[in-house]
């Protein structure tokens, strides 16, 4: 397969990380917003819904890059090392921030379809708990760091 098939492949794969991740960290940010315990349940849905997405797209941006790399031979430079390390680490950094910031969201949720009281704060201190401008700071910043590399393959 030539160079431009694999680079439209692993472009494809960018535009569906970016998408089901948007869409998550969308939510994320709508979540804090939201008072009514249903509505925080129907995004959190929202977001679950993008998983699979996100993960395929993720496989498919990796093989596609990963392809890519192989046919430009571009495997004895840095750039391209670094790029994967960050997109690695970074993914290894949010994996358990985001999946604890969800699970207790839903926990709570759980806990006051049960009938277990659970007051408004407490709902509102779960919800707003994660920093997702933190985390959504650290993945842009990581992927204009990857973009960088990748369009000006500074070594």
């Amino acid at each position: 397969m030539s160079y431009s098939w694999w680079k439209f492949i692993h472009l494809a794969g960018v535009v569906g990380f970016v998408a089901a991740h948007g869409t998550s960290m969308a939510a994320t940010v709508l979540m804090r917003r939201i008072r009514e315990p249903q509505q925080v349940a129907g995004v959190l849905q929202l977001s679950a819904a993008t998983v699979s997405a996100f993960y395929v797209s993720t496989l498919v941006l990796l093989v596609g890059g990963i392809g890519a790399g192989v046919v430009g031979q571009w495997f004895d430079q840095g750039w391209i090392w670094l790029s994967l390390g960050l997109l690695i680490g970074v993914g290894i950094l949010m994996f358990p921030m985001a999946r604890r910031h969800f699970r207790r969201i839903r926990m709570i949720l759980e806990l006051m379809e049960t009938g277990t009281a659970v007051s408004q704060d407490d709902f509102a201190r779960v919800v707003n708990s994660g920093s997702p401008v933190l985390t959504a700071g650290t993945g842009f910043v990581a992927l204009m760091v990857i973009l960088y590399l990748m369009v000006l393959k500074p070594f």
